[in-house]
């Protein structure tokens, strides 16, 4: 019986309920923000792209991003299959 009682939970159902409540509200109010304000791309600015994974949807990501945009570098591969990254 000692084991059960020493893994007992010191929190209530109440304050879990009041501290996830706040917690989801606040992600609420955050994500009501403005990011315009505080992030910017400038027109000559280089977007590095990495590319995790080279099979069919890999490839085809890698191509859109390079299609996308003249601004677009490809800077890294990763595959877990040599082959693939190969052909990547």
């Amino acid at each position: 019986m000692e084991k059960k009682d020493q893994f007992k939970s010191t929190i209530t159902r109440r304050d879990f309920m009041k501290k996830t409540s706040l917690a989801a509200g606040g992600g609420i109010l955050l994500s009501s923000l403005p990011v315009s304000s505080s992030a910017y791309a400038a027109a000559n600015d280089v977007l590095n792209v990495a590319v995790v994974g080279c099979g069919g949807r890999g490839t085809g990501a890698a191509n859109q991003a390079l299609n996308a945009d003249e601004g677009v570098k490809i800077v890294a591969l990763a595959d877990l299959f040599r082959d693939r990254l190969d052909e990547c």
